[in-house]
This record gives C-alpha cells, structure tokens and sequence, in this order.
C-alpha cells in the first residue's frame, strides 16, 4: 500500500470517527437550546404536547429521575426530568409546550410544589448519578 492509499484511510477513519461521536458531549442544556424555539432566557416552546417533548428529552438523554403529574394537576402540572445538573421542567402552553431549563437549586425551589415530596434538595453540587445531594466536602480535616 502506497502512502497516498495510507492517507486516504487515515483521513476516512478520521471523518467516520467525527461523526460517530459528534453529539456525545453535547450537553442536555445545549441540545434543548438546539430542538427547540427560545422564548426568553433558559426558556423554550415546542408545539408539542408535554409528554411528547419529555420523552424526546428523555430519549437523548436518560434523566436520573422524572415526575409526572399532568394526570393529577391537569393544565397546571408538568413533567420535570431530574439530572445531576439540571432540572427541565415540561410545562402545557396552549396546545405545546414550555420548556425551563434551571441549575438544580433553582428548579428544585421553582417547582418545590411538583417534586418536594419525591426529590431530596440537591447539595451544592446537585445531585449524584444516584439522585442523592452532591457536595464537595467541608469542615475540619476534610480532604486530608
């Protein structure tokens, strides 16, 4: 094999290899941001009804933990997907839907009323892969 032939491979594995792994470190916030229409800040619209647009989110990227209550709530429920950094609230909004993405802190505090019975408070770090508070140490003789 002549190194023109070598090249040539080597240039294809490298595209083959571009694209293979081209949305794995998009991050949930960003590909939100992508999918779907800005209303304002961390905010987004979908003409899609909540449960459609929760399972398209949960699809691409598996939520520690999800609450549902639509059923119960009606039109002031909403679906909220919990990751270890991010709370996505689905909300209705006419005949879609309202997308919230917040730190975890901020969409615990903002839908207290829909997940406080069932998600713990994040720590300062959110939460663990597990749904557990995350924090970096403290107090004497940490990290000795």
């Amino acid at each position: 094999m002549n190194s023109r032939h070598r090249v040539a491979g080597a240039v294809a594995a490298a595209a083959l290899t571009t694209v293979a792994l081209g949305g794995c470190g998009q991050s949930q916030a960003s590909w939100i941001g992508d999918k779907y229409t800005s209303m304002g800040a961390d905010t987004y619209r979908s003409p899609k009804a909540p449960q459609s647009v929760a399972s398209e989110i949960s699809r691409k990227f598996k939520p520690i933990d999800r609450v549902d209550d639509t059923l119960a709530k009606g039109a002031a429920g909403g679906i909220f997907l919990r990751y270890p950094k991010l709370v996505v609230g689905v909300l209705p909004n006419g005949a879609g839907s309202r997308i919230t993405v917040d730190r975890p802190r901020r969409g615990y505090n903002r839908y207290y009323s829909h997940v406080g019975g069932r998600w713990a408070s994040p720590g300062s770090n959110g939460w663990n892969s597990r749904g557990a508070a995350s924090f970096r140490g403290g107090g004497p003789g940490s990290g000795k």
